[in-house]
């Protein structure tokens, strides 16, 4: 033990004297110098090699030398195997094959570049230093990911890095969106900028930089309503931060891919540049209608939420009591909102007042002059704290549909015809539809089969389950509908129970707040790995409902091995309202009916005609003597009135025969009853056309060999005629007899259009 403590002793004083030794501090710093200088600049070198069209490669065979100073960092994951750098003159891309390019290229860092051998090109748009690459698809070279050693065999560092030397270039949205010329892509491409007094157009206070499943475009917005987009990672580490609030500086690495789509890569939030995390005033946390009265000229902007109580009066151009609002509805101008802290308040002083924009989509949807149902609803409106005509408001609400939201939908479509051939497989849906992931990572997209396109959900290939993912129908008026009726088809593939389809009349467009009322259409089935055809859902009766809802179909799936895939197509609501007409036999032979074996000809007021043809009765009287027959009954549009029938002779040699008026606008669907009253052999047999500028258009026979004497059958057949057309009946006459056999009668002949 004691030899053990005089080691120990020995140790401590040989650590201490090791500790004081100067000669043992750090070594000295090692600042690198590149041999080379520049004799291009970024600028010159880009222009000399430009080529137009969004891929091509070519290679430097010059001795030139370009330098600038490293703008990008991959270090935060939003920057994915780029490396960016600019000089006095422009910036560029370099495309490399490789991760934690900042641990070997910092911030600031000055490089020099030997471009001979080297290559310079685009991939789809994007102006790079990068290898040749194959792009098959469209055969043609393009710049690709070189190695970091290829890089390093052309580049030296000159110095340590100094951030002092990229200071970023000012930029307006308006200089590159819309503009994919030569000299905008040469000046901009791969640039460090800095856009001005932006805000985030999504931020609301939950909104993050990115979803989850995949990048993620999230626009940025000018005071004058430019917009560019920012490309976020879903690898990025503030993937899953809030979107910064309110108003600020944005600055990254701005580039453009395809032919003219510019974006901006974020390096870090830093790029995010004075802007807030404070909630209040925004969509999630909204000011209070009090609050908004006491923060009256203070500057703020953002949201406030209240209840719709009425209007500006008429001739009022300052408010200054009561009587100048008009607390009912409908109001007599569309142009303005009253908002209060509740819906029964009628105190001026403690409301606020905000302008509907002519010919903005806030006025359109949310004016009492149209929408008197809205009185006593709550509203979310953003804008200036500010006064408006002589009472506290809201300012500078240009009435876009990011500028308000209403708890209730309002306006809407009143027909809707939906196939989604105007779509591209995996491309956009069309416009007003929406999709809403609430769980997962998977959503509806379009696709194509059979040259058919339709919108499609699966939970195949989904990485986050449970999913739950909707597609909601623009907003359907239900109110001003023609037919308040809707219908779609589906298909399903690999049917299971567990990843089911539901379908929705939602009152808005949130699943979360909604109010949900589940339907109960006809759905596609099909065993286990098999696949259905499409299937209709049928005609659902929407007209219960009063006002504008939207259709939701929502897809949910638990963890599972295999899902279940869903179809939507030809979704269909509302139309010109039905005009349904019926024949007028009773002003036939002066509403005389005649003998069941008598034959002539007939005319209607309304301008039916038949030859070789009697004129039957209904009665309820199952006794009652000819002409007159229980099998006729009532007249089917809604009265109390017996029907007449046309009685038609089949004698071959004096056929008898129906038409019809000009029926202008056509038929859509064509429905009569028919049957027979005089003992015959071949039950009822008879054919009806359509007839258009003398030319039939459409023609089908009735057969019914088993047709019962005095028993009343009906027939509807889809017609689907838009042009004017005559209807014409007349017997097949099946006995081919010169006798007065074949006869049969035909009434309450009904049409829609």
């Amino acid at each position: 033990m004691k030899r053990l403590n005089l080691f120990l002793n020995a140790l401590l004083l040989m650590l201490v004297a090791v500790g004081c030794n100067d000669e043992f501090d750090t070594p000295p710093m090692v600042v690198p110098h590149a041999e080379h200088q520049a004799n291009m600049t970024i600028a010159e070198f880009k222009a000399k090699y430009w080529q137009d069209g969004r891929n091509f490669i070519d290679t430097c065979k010059e001795d030139t030398y370009i330098h600038g100073w490293v703008t990008s960092s991959d270090e935060e994951g939003n920057i994915y195997k780029y490396l960016y750098i600019q000089d006095e003159t422009a910036g560029i891309g370099i495309s490399l094959d490789a991760n934690s390019i900042y641990n070997t290229y910092r911030v600031g860092q000055e490089i020099v570049i030997s471009m001979k051998d080297f290559w310079i090109g685009k991939y789809n748009g994007q102006y790079l230093i990068g290898k040749p690459e194959w792009y098959a698809a469209q055969s043609v070279w393009e710049a690709g990911r070189m190695t970091l050693d290829q890089f390093a065999e052309h580049v030296e560092l000159e110095g340590l890095p100094n951030v002092d030397k990229i200071a970023p270039v000012e930029l307006n949205i308006a200089d590159v969106v819309g503009h994919s010329d030569r000299e905008t892509q040469l000046k901009y491409q791969g640039q460090f900028v800095i856009i001005r007094d932006v805000e985030w157009e999504a931020a609301d206070g939950e909104v993050t930089y990115s979803e989850s499943g995949s990048s993620t475009i999230r626009n940025i917005k000018d005071e004058n309503g430019n917009v560019l987009g920012v490309n976020n990672s879903n690898y990025a580490n503030f993937r899953g931060e809030m979107l910064p609030l309110g108003r600020g500086d944005v600055q990254g690495i701005l580039y453009m891919t395809g032919d003219s789509n510019w974006a901006l890569y974020l390096r870090d939030t830093r790029d995010c540049i004075g802007f807030s995390n404070d909630r209040k005033g925004q969509i999630v946390e909204p000011w209070t209608v009090a609050e908004a009265i006491e923060l009256q000229e203070s500057g703020k902007r953002g949201w406030v939420t209240g209840y719709i109580v009425g209007a500006i009066a008429p001739g009022v151009t300052s408010v200054s009591g009561n009587g100048d609002i008009e607390w009912t509805a409908p109001t007599a101008l569309d142009n303005t909102l009253v908002i209060a802290p509740s819906p029964d308040e009628r105190d001026y002083t403690k409301c606020i007042a905000v302008a509907l924009p002519q010919g903005s989509s806030f006025r359109r949807d949310a004016n009492l002059s149209s929408f008197p149902e809205l009185l006593g609803t709550q509203i979310w409106v953003k804008g200036k704290l500010s006064e408006f005509m002589g009472m506290a408001g809201i300012t500078e609400n240009n009435g876009s549909g990011d500028e308000y939201k209403l708890s209730i939908m309002t306006g809407g479509v009143s027909e809707l015809n939906e196939d989604f051939e105007s779509c591209s497989k995996n491309g956009s849906f069309p416009t007003d539809w929406k999709l809403v992931k609430v769980k997962g990572d998977k959503d509806w997209y379009i696709d194509e089969f059979d040259s058919n396109k339709y919108a499609a959900v699966t939970g195949y290939t989904g990485k986050q389950p449970p999913f739950e993912a909707w597609l909601i129908s623009p907003a359907l008026d239900i109110k001003n509908a023609g037919q308040k009726i809707v219908s779609f088809d589906t298909k399903v593939r690999y049917y299971r129970a567990t990843d089911p389809i539901e379908v929705y009349l939602m009152s808005t467009k949130d699943p979360a707040t909604a109010e949900l009322i589940k339907l109960n259409p006809t759905f596609a089935s099909a065993a286990e790995g098999g696949q259905s055809d499409f299937v209709g859902s049928g005609t659902i009766d929407l007209s219960q409902f009063d006002g504008t809802y939207c259709i939701g179909f929502r897809y949910i799936a638990e963890q599972q091995a295999n899902y279940t895939t869903w179809q939507i197509d030809n979704f269909k609501f509302g139309g010109k309202p039905l005009r349904q007409t019926i024949d007028d036999f009773e002003t036939m032979n002066g509403g005389n009916p005649t003998s069941q074996t008598k034959f002539e000809s007939l005319t209607s007021t309304k301008g039916w005609s038949a030859v070789n043809a009697g004129l039957l009765i209904g009665t309820d009287n199952t006794s009652a003597a000819p002409p007159a027959y229980s099998m006729i009954g009532k007249k089917n549009d809604g009265s109390d009135r017996w029907a007449y029938a046309v009685h038609l002779n089949g004698n071959i040699n004096n056929k008898g025969a129906l038409v019809s008026p000009v029926i202008s606008g056509g038929i859509k669907t064509l429905t009569l009853s028919y049957g027979y009253v005089l003992t015959e052999s071949n039950g009822v047999q008879f054919r009806v056309s359509l007839i258009s500028n003398g030319q039939v258009v459409k023609q089908f026979d009735i057969i019914n060999k088993t047709a019962e004497k005095g028993k009343a059958y009906t027939h509807t057949e889809n017609c689907n005629v838009s042009s004017d057309v005559q209807i014409r009946i007349e017997p097949l006459s099946p006995s081919n007899v010169a006798s007065n056999k074949d006869r049969f009668a035909v009434w309450n002949i009904m049409w829609e259009q």
